[in-house]
């Protein structure tokens, strides 16, 4: 995880992340919201009991609803990961596999894609 939450409720860096495996990039459960978690909340005991506070304390993408939200491309061959928005259309994430380099960016004009269910 890029971000540890100490216990005392602050979000650092994790100064140990070195980046995403190819194989994790390709995975929407490697990426989070950086937000309060909302599906977090919603887990059964036996599901909380198996977390760590220190790193599992945001939503991941995986979680989302409508499934399908979000667009995961590689580019320049596996050299470069991008994630897109079907729901918040302008919005990209990228990372670079292997690498602590990630970022994003939203170019829109700031309304929810409300036909997102009926293109999937």
């Amino acid at each position: 995880s890029a971000f540890i939450k100490t216990p005392d409720g602050k979000i650092n860096a994790n100064r140990s992340f070195e980046g995403l495996s190819v194989s994790e990039s390709a995975k929407l459960c490697s990426y989070m919201h950086f937000r309060d978690a909302i599906c977090l909340q919603e887990k059964s005991l036996l599901q909380k009991a198996n977390l760590d506070k220190a790193i599992d304390f945001m939503d991941t993408l995986e979680e989302d609803i409508p499934k399908g939200s979000w667009s995961l491309q590689f580019e320049r061959g596996s050299g470069l990961v991008t994630l897109r928005s079907l729901l918040w259309l302008g919005y990209v994430f990228y990372h670079v596999p292997g690498t602590h380099m990630y970022g994003s960016c939203y170019v829109g004009n700031g309304e929810k894609n409300l036909d997102l269910p009926f293109m999937l």
